[in-house]
């Protein structure tokens, strides 16, 4: 990875970080449940540079994020928001990198969607609710009426506005993508 890509995933890491700064609620969901964009910037890199460096982007947002206190729901809400950005970023950042069409961007954007909604139901089920200390009885009731409706709308929302942004931004990208590859070549 060159010093230029690091430079990039480090300049979206920041984008997603100011972006979580306007976070809302939406009228449907408990007030916990907040939108942001700050998944954008991971989506990007996934599809520019690929999926690893989506990932990277999410981590390199919530560490941030942590540190700075921009974490009301603390660590267990920077670790679900981790867990759900890398998922995202991951699985579109795969599916894309096959065949870079709008067609292949929408189905890899529509697959994060749906593989963040699973991951995070399980991991909401299993592991976050209980650690917030939410009886068990009470945490399928949560998901159903909740957290699955929320992160299917959450993603759509922000996968439209990555389909949208991605090919106005791409090009501020693509020179270091270029150079990447030519490195690869080269070995």
């Amino acid at each position: 990875m060159t010093t230029k890509i690091l430079a990039r995933i480090s300049l979206l890491a920041a984008f997603g970080l100011i972006l979580q700064f306007f976070s809302f609620p939406l009228p449907f969901f408990p007030e916990y449940l907040r939108y942001d964009a700050a998944e954008v910037p991971a989506l990007i890199a996934a599809f520019a540079i690929g999926p690893w460096a989506g990932v990277l982007v999410d981590l390199g947002k919530n560490v941030l994020s942590f540190l700075i206190g921009n974490a009301p729901a603390g660590l267990i809400g920077i670790t679900a928001n981790f867990i759900a950005g890398a998922t995202f970023a991951f699985v579109a950042g795969i599916i894309y990198s096959l065949n870079k069409t709008k067609s292949r961007a929408v189905l890899a954007l529509s697959c994060g969607v749906i593989a963040t909604t699973v991951v995070m139901a399980i991991s909401n089920y299993y592991w976050l609710l209980p650690l917030w200390g939410i009886p068990r009885n009470a945490v399928l009731p949560l998901l159903t009426a909740s957290i699955i409706p929320f992160n299917l709308f959450k993603g759509s929302l922000t996968g439209l506005f990555t389909f949208v942004l991605y090919k106005k931004v791409k090009g501020y990208l693509e020179p270091v993508v270029s150079q990447k590859n030519e490195a690869y070549a080269e070995k």
